[in-house]
């Protein structure tokens, strides 16, 4: 970083106190594996940053370690509550790990930033109103009030909770042994609360694999479910 964004993360910190920092995870692997290269190592650490919650970050950490000498110390030199998804906070439904929507952004307006602020302001806008009415039209043709990506999130997740076995403590807890990892995996489910201990749920804001098991054994709509 050059010394011009120097005080960016103090200034977001006073003027949104309640904002999470997050690093974008794609930089982080473009920097690790420069000394750990091979697409094995780059497909474990992925599936370490996605892990949504600790027993499953140990699992993919272990799975990691197999892979060489000192690789896990390498990456965890990089503070991993800031890029890995078990320890975001739950409270934003956001469970993004890079910038990819900035970056998409930085390259879409490439041609105008080169140009006067005025001109470059005037590009800007005008490319934006253009996209935001493409969008709308896009939205009405949703069969749905539920976004496309979304939906196909559901759909994995009820197609995982196929997977999964089911336990009920008679009230409103469930727990649902997950069979999608090469161990099994067991996950409190609170119905009365909408939480569950793998994190998904919370997290995205869509029934994860294990609510969606349990909202099946209760006979209820897991669609009806997904947060606005």
């Amino acid at each position: 970083m050059s010394d011009m964004q120097k005080g960016l993360l103090k200034a977001v910190s006073e003027v949104l106190p309640k904002s999470e920092h997050r690093w974008c995870a794609r930089h982080i692997l473009a920097n690790w594996s420069k000394d750990w290269r091979g697409l094995k190592r780059r497909n474990n650490f992925w599936r370490y940053a996605r892990a949504s919650c600790l027993a499953e970050l140990n699992f993919h950490l272990d799975s990691l370690n197999i892979l060489g000498n000192g690789i896990c110390e390498s990456l965890l030199r990089y503070n991993k509550e800031t890029w890995c998804r078990a320890y975001f906070n739950c409270d934003k439904k956001c469970d993004i790990i890079d910038n990819n929507i900035c970056e998409t952004f930085n390259a879409w307006i490439l041609a105008a930033r080169h140009k006067t602020i005025i001109t470059m302001l005037e590009e800007i806008r005008v490319k934006m109103m253009e996209r935001i009415g493409m969008l709308r039209e896009f939205a009405d043709t949703w069969i749905c009030d539920i976004s496309p990506i979304a939906m196909k999130v559901y759909q994995e997740n009820m197609a995982q909770s196929m997977r999964c076995t089911i336990k009920w403590n008679g009230e409103y807890g469930y727990e649902v042994e997950d069979t999608s990892l090469r161990v099994v995996l067991k996950h409190c489910v609170n119905m009365q609360a909408q939480t569950c201990t793998c994190r998904s749920l919370m997290l995205k804001g869509i029934p994860c694999a294990h609510a969606i098991t349990a909202m099946n054994f209760k006979n209820l709509d897991s669609i009806n479910y997904i947060s606005h």
